[in-house]
């Protein structure tokens, strides 16, 4: 894989828990939670905000810890096709839960239970790393229970809220 950065484009091999750049070695590890993904190089956390429409290829503007940039994408990784597997069942209860991707503060709780959400629809903004993430709904449903408030800490895979998907169909 080729990564272009300022013009210069270096030869990268990625691994399943690490990345190979010109030599040298870096842990990564991604956490993606709607159009934010958290990128930990050597465990230290970068918030990237995506476009809603990512490219196979092309330029790109993203947002790193609120600092624009614009990169060129050459074959995303994950635009190649996936093995098909066997689907897995997951509990309705596991479908409508949504947890902190990453640890911080509370700020802002925009829902209450009882009330009905919209797939992309934020939930709720967490402080980490100074930079304000908003955790948006990955499904259409209606909110059981917010397990989180204002002022609240969180830790990776804390519970924030759970709700019913709305039944398709």
């Amino acid at each position: 894989m080729k990564l272009l950065i300022a013009d210069q484009e270096f030869e990268i091999q990625p691994g399943t828990d690490s990345m190979n750049v010109v030599g040298t070695d870096y842990a990564v590890r991604v956490v993606r939670n709607g159009n934010i993904a958290t990128v930990y190089v050597n465990e230290k956390p970068f918030a990237v905000q995506l476009p809603q429409d990512l490219p196979d290829e092309g330029p790109v503007k993203l947002l790193v810890d609120a600092k624009e940039y614009e990169v060129e994408v050459k074959g995303r990784a994950g635009a190649r096709p996936r093995p098909k597997t066997a689907a897995k069942k997951t509990s309705p209860a596991a479908a409508g839960a949504v947890t902190a991707q990453m640890t911080g503060r509370v700020i802002k709780v925009n829902v209450k239970p009882g009330e009905t959400v919209s797939e992309g629809d934020i939930l709720l903004v967490i402080e980490a790393m100074k930079m304000e993430n908003e955790i948006a709904a990955p499904m259409s449903g209606k909110i059981k229970d917010v397990a989180v408030a204002p002022g609240g800490r969180v830790s990776e895979g804390d519970l924030l809220v759970q709700f019913e998907p709305v039944e398709s169909g």
